[in-house]
């Protein structure tokens, strides 16, 4: 096969393109040592963990509860509808009656006896999170779609997914939906549901292929962008727990389109990396 001839000008870009090329880093983390260890501050309960220290809710053993309290803090009064998959006992509900002091706790789980922990403001539904028209039964209740739904009820993998295909599209257009007990602490050493997740990261940060325009003026995705690629706009991994946010992507950006004007006084250059 004859080898082809770049023009002299292509070998001379290609050539100070292959020189000034460095790969992307490995992250490697260099330890503290114990005595900056030692110094590091402390952190005192939020409202939440209080809430779970007096219901006596599991999910504060987990550390759970510091990270609700970061993603749920700021909206807890405009929550209206919040279903979770697995109860068990009257413990979750009742933390999540008082921390969303508007919404109504929606229940589901597999045991019957959990219908007795039925009250103000709490509703459950007696049914196998796998089945879709179980689910149906908990959203018709609803008096609009969940701003949030977490996730605590068979920690099945095959379970956990067929759920979130359903529910998610059907939440708020804001809403948060939260996987609890992932990988080791339910024996999916293999990391399935979460590995599963790690793919909706694409969505996140959707691309457009082909040519683009720059970030700053562009406020809507192609035809080809995918659903999860235009309602998706954020995943949080902590340990053995995940959110993933449901938003309009990119729309939820207030500040774009910039205009043409703006872009050159704030010097917002493309980016030729």
């Amino acid at each position: 096969m004859a080898t082809r001839i770049l023009p002299s000008p292509t070998k001379h870009w290609l050539a100070k393109k292959l020189a000034s090329y460095r790969p992307i880093p490995q992250l490697r983390f260099t330890p503290l040592p114990p005595t900056q260890l030692e110094n590091l501050p402390g952190r005192s309960l939020n409202f939440l963990e209080e809430l779970g220290e007096k219901y006596g809710t599991t999910k504060r053993y987990h550390d759970y509860l510091r990270h609700y309290w970061v993603h749920f803090r700021d909206i807890r009064e405009s929550v209206r509808n919040v279903l979770e998959i697995g109860v068990e006992t009257d413990r979750s509900v009742r933390m999540w009656r008082e921390f969303f002091p508007n919404a109504v706790i929606h229940g589901l789980d597999i045991d019957p006896g959990c219908k007795a922990y039925e009250q103000e403001r709490i509703q459950i539904t007696i049914g196998d999170q796998s089945h879709p028209a179980i689910l149906n039964q908990c959203l018709r209740k609803m008096s609009g779609p969940p701003e949030i739904i977490i996730d605590d009820g068979s920690h099945r993998p095959d379970h956990q997914i067929l759920s979130m295909n359903y529910l998610f599209p059907r939440m708020a257009p804001r809403g948060i939906y939260v996987i609890e007990d992932t990988g080791g602490c339910v024996e999916d050493v293999r990391l399935r549901t979460v590995n599963r997740l790690k793919t909706l990261v694409d969505s996140v940060f959707y691309w457009p292929s082909g040519p683009n325009t720059h970030w700053t003026t562009l406020s809507k995705f192609p035809d080809s962008a995918t659903w999860a690629d235009r309602n998706m706009t954020g995943v949080a991994f902590y340990r053995w727990i995940v959110f993933v946010m449901r938003g309009q992507n990119p729309g939820d950006n207030p500040h774009l389109p910039l205009s043409p004007e703006r872009i050159a006084a704030d010097g917002l250059t493309p980016f030729r990396g």
